[in-house]
């Protein structure tokens, strides 16, 4: 159910990104603002939801292998859908009005998001199953993955369609957000933990006892970093892709906030399980996909309307907040007759 939690999170750094009036590209977060934003964007929105695929993974009935890989196909499928819905038709509507974004077409089209991200991820722990590899096995190999990934970023390819398709699986570009082999480790991870989840008989003690490990080595690591002369800043920031060419010194910052999130929801959700609000968490984490989709659709949607009016971008704090509980609630409210319809389906 971190899931839920971690929605509007994910939505607020989406409306910081696209109407932000902030050179987050290439300058660090240098106010009390822009590191909140970056840091519940980061660790807290797109690893949460990995590892919490992988703990899913772990659970799920349909685990034959074919069904990982049939359902990865689908939705690596869906984001490319995604993509030309929320970038490609926009920039192809813009042509024929005569506004060129100056944004490359192709490399939207085949962008890299969670999304495809997470069909690659299933295609892949598919292929793993296949050959009959544990849950503590495929851990191992995702890390080896991520070190393959790390080196990878040293290649200089010429922007085009082969180094697009190759950013599925290595950082290529601007438009590869989430490649696989650098990403891997966080639904290997969940895969590893709901291990664990499944063997044990008193989650309230595990819990606890993981989220204080998780904070005592939490606050080692981070003393180490600094004292080193590392700039944690490197770990969450949007600037140069840091955030997003992953590293293992993210992966081991990062694993312990997540395990911490997840045991705060887990006290939090377990007193409110049976009440209005612990069915809409429910809610908010099953029909995750549908949520993301929608916001993603009005951010571009709103972002093209900007463009042709001439809206500037802004700094204020309270704009961007209240664009992203806006977008949230009404993502979310749009989602239910969504759901309705794919469960009439089904």
């Amino acid at each position: 159910m971190v899931k839920a939690f971690a929605i509007p999170f994910m939505i607020c750094i989406h409306i910081y990104e696209q109407f932000g009036g902030y050179d987050f590209a290439d300058t660090a977060p240098d106010t009390l603002f822009r590191n909140v934003m970056e840091f519940i964007g980061g660790p807290l929105a797109a690893p949460v939801f990995m590892f919490s695929m992988g703990i899913g993974i772990k659970y799920t009935r349909h685990d034959l292998w074919r069904e990982f890989v049939k359902r990865g196909g689908k939705l690596l499928m869906t984001g490319l859908m995604l993509n030309f819905f929320r970038q490609t038709l926009p920039q192809l509507i813009g042509l024929l009005l005569g506004i060129d974004s100056g944004l490359d077409i192709i490399g939207g089209l085949l962008c890299v998001d969670i999304l495809p991200f997470a069909g690659m991820a299933f295609i892949t722990v598919g292929v793993m199953r296949r050959l009959k590899l544990s849950e503590w096995q495929i851990c191992g190999a995702s890390f080896l993955m991520q070190a393959v990934g790390i080196w990878s970023t040293r290649l200089d390819m010429a922007p085009g369609v082969v180094q697009n398709l190759l950013g599925l699986l290595i950082p290529t570009g601007k438009w590869t957000s989430f490649p696989l082999t650098l990403w891997l480790v966080y639904p290997s991870l969940g895969m590893a933990f709901g291990d664990i989840l499944t063997k044990c008989t008193d989650k309230d003690r595990l819990y606890r006892m993981l989220m204080i490990c998780s904070a005592v080595f939490f606050s080692a690591f981070t003393v180490g970093l600094v004292y080193s002369g590392y700039d944690i800043r490197n770990i969450y920031a949007l600037c140069g892709d840091s955030y997003y060419h992953h590293s293992i010194i993210a992966t081991l910052w990062i694993t312990p906030i997540i395990i911490f999130a997840l045991g705060t929801c887990y006290f939090i959700c377990g007193k409110a399980d049976n009440t209005k609000i612990g069915s809409f968490i429910r809610y908010c984490s099953v029909n995750l996909n549908t949520v993301y989709i929608i916001q993603w659709i009005i951010i571009s949607y709103s972002a093209a309307l900007f463009i042709l009016f001439g809206i500037n971008r802004s700094c204020s704090p309270l704009i961007l907040l209240s664009g992203g509980v806006m977008v949230t609630a009404v993502s979310v409210l749009v989602s239910v007759p969504v759901a309705r319809i794919k469960m009439r389906k089904d």
